[in-house]
């Protein structure tokens, strides 16, 4: 199933640990979905659940459509 977009919701829902595979309808979102889930280490610092993801982008496939992997390190 193709996603519009990873949302903040989707990364606070991960535990620590959790791995998830998101199929987003090209690269430029996969992209985002990526620098979006750096992004949350420095939203969360200070916080008693500092957050901090790991995600790399797989192969774009035909039609455009790319994944993005994100792992919860902490």
């Amino acid at each position: 199933m193709v996603k519009e977009r990873v949302t903040k919701d989707d990364l606070l829902k991960m535990t620590v640990g959790d791995q998830k595979v998101f199929t987003l309808p090209s690269y430029n979102r996969a992209r985002s979905a990526q620098s979006y889930a750096n992004q949350m280490k420095k939203a969360t610092a200070g916080t008693d659940c500092p957050m901090t993801f790991k995600a790399v982008i797989g192969d774009p496939v035909p039609g455009g459509q790319c994944s993005v992997t994100i792992t919860r390190l902490s």
